[in-house]
């Protein structure tokens, strides 16, 4: 028992040794696994210039239609719909994009809306059909 009372009685003291050795290793390692230089941005390349006008030539044309009951609004214009068909065949026949989204009040009738549709697919346009917005009752 004498021999357990002696340990006992030592003062445990922290080995600074170890601890400095293991920091030493951890540096070293963090240092070399780590890439200071990107080889990547060395690489020599061309990109495209574009200026700002060819960036706007670029840009689909898009129509957003309203269908009334008194008729369409063409991007917030009134506009006949012949008159509608013949800008969309000028901008395609241009060989340009076009977008149409379609969307309807609720007193519009379902023939002049399915008529709009109809004209802007035949000519060759994407057409979008707008979902109606409903209301959230809680």
């Amino acid at each position: 028992m004498a021999f357990l009372r002696a340990r006992e009685e030592e003062d445990l003291q922290f080995q600074m040794a170890p601890m400095i050795d293991v920091v030493f290793l951890l540096l070293i390692f963090f240092l070399v696994a780590t890439s200071f230089i990107h080889p990547e941005s060395q690489i020599p390349t061309d990109l495209p210039q574009k200026r700002l006008t060819e960036e706007i030539a670029d840009l689909p044309q898009q129509f957003q239609v309203m269908v009334t009951s008194k008729g369409i609004e063409v991007n917030k214009r009134k506009m006949k719909k012949a008159a509608f068909r013949v800008q969309l065949v000028s901008y395609i026949g241009r060989g340009e994009e076009v977008y149409v989204f379609v969307d309807s009040k609720d007193d519009a009738r379902h023939e002049d809306v399915v008529e709009v549709l109809d004209m802007a697919t035949d000519v060759g346009a994407k057409v979008t059909v707008v979902p109606p917005y409903e209301e959230k009752t809680d």
